[in-house]
């Protein structure tokens, strides 16, 4: 069985760096606590260069599978591999992102806080991303895991997409075994095991609504963000959903400059990602570009600059 493993995984890497075990042993110091980033995945150092090696088990042949197809800017990067036929353990090794997950960086306390327009970058960053797998990857693939710790920031605070672990090749499917992060799982997703695109656009609009509130998707007594980021922007006035974002929205974006149009814009857009039909859903092409349209002016929040909301055509 393990041969056959091998077989399939060498096909599938033919392209990459073969790491030997005794190499990424040494690299981690034995794997050493020292060394954990987070979940399975350690730093490492081999001749000098940096790396992020992912430990796994034998069922790294879905992600490899969909990893040696992509290639992008805003996706991390896959180097090489390692296969350790006596542990029965596959390792990925990838390019090393600098400054780590958003996730810490919206909701540690202890972290810098993060400019609008440096959100607002990561948002077109990740977009991009999620543009070129579905649209541009063949066959198209589904992440079913986009989120904040899934999103890695590099030494310029640039955004790539990280962890392939559970991504699907293909649209439109059916399962029956529902796998995902709480808080971010879109709702066709869990009541009936579709899978498409259109569950990766409702994690992204949850996404954008941490990136704007600062509030993770789920508190600790289980309220969803989503939720409540919809019920914000209830109603047709601008003005008063404008009003009650500004008591929502994190209060760290006020101690830089931007535009209450930009806010506006970036949460219409976070709204239309959240549809319960996913067929209402913005398509990535169609929330990149209105993104791009909402780049920041630069403006002061205040109550003169209340704007217009961004409708994306559907």
């Amino acid at each position: 069985m393990v041969v056959n493993l091998m077989a399939n995984v060498l096909d599938c890497l033919d392209k990459y760096i073969i790491f030997g075990i005794e190499e990424l042993i040494e690299a981690t110091d034995g794997f050493n606590g020292n060394c954990l980033i987070q979940g399975s995945v350690y730093k490492g150092f081999v001749d000098g260069e940096v790396y992020a090696i992912k430990k796994m088990k034998w069922n790294a042949y879905e992600e490899l599978k969909i990893l040696q197809k992509v290639n992008h800017g805003n996706l991390v990067k896959l180097e090489g591999f390692c296969i350790d036929p006596e542990e029965a353990n596959c390792y990925l090794v990838y390019e090393y992102v600098e400054n780590g997950p958003l996730y810490l960086w919206l909701h540690e306390s202890n972290t810098e806080k993060l400019s609008w327009k440096t959100r607002l970058r990561i948002a077109v960053d990740v977009a991009n991303g999620l543009q070129y797998i579905h649209e541009h990857a063949r066959p198209r693939v589904v992440h079913k895991d986009f989120k904040t710790s899934n999103i890695l920031l590099d030494s310029n605070m640039r955004a790539k997409i990280a962890n392939f672990g559970i991504a699907k090749s293909g649209c439109n499917a059916i399962t029956m075994h529902i796998v995902g992060t709480q808080g971010y799982i879109a709702p066709e997703y869990l009541a009936d095991g579709v899978v498409s695109t259109k569950m990766d656009v409702f994690s992204f609009g949850v996404v954008l609504l941490e990136l704007i509130s600062g509030k993770e998707s789920i508190d600790e007594v289980g309220n969803l963000l989503w939720a409540s980021g919809i019920r914000i922007f209830e109603g047709k006035e601008a003005e008063v959903k404008a009003k009650r974002l500004k008591e929502w929205m994190d209060e760290a974006i006020f101690e830089g400059t931007c535009s209450m149009e930009s806010l506006m814009n970036v949460m219409s857009v976070a709204i239309a990602c959240l549809h319960r039909d996913p067929s209402k859903r913005p398509s990535m092409v169609d929330i990149v570009y209105a993104l791009c349209k909402s780049d920041d002016m630069g403006f002061d929040i205040s109550d003169d600059g209340l704007g217009t909301p961004l409708v994306i055509a559907r």
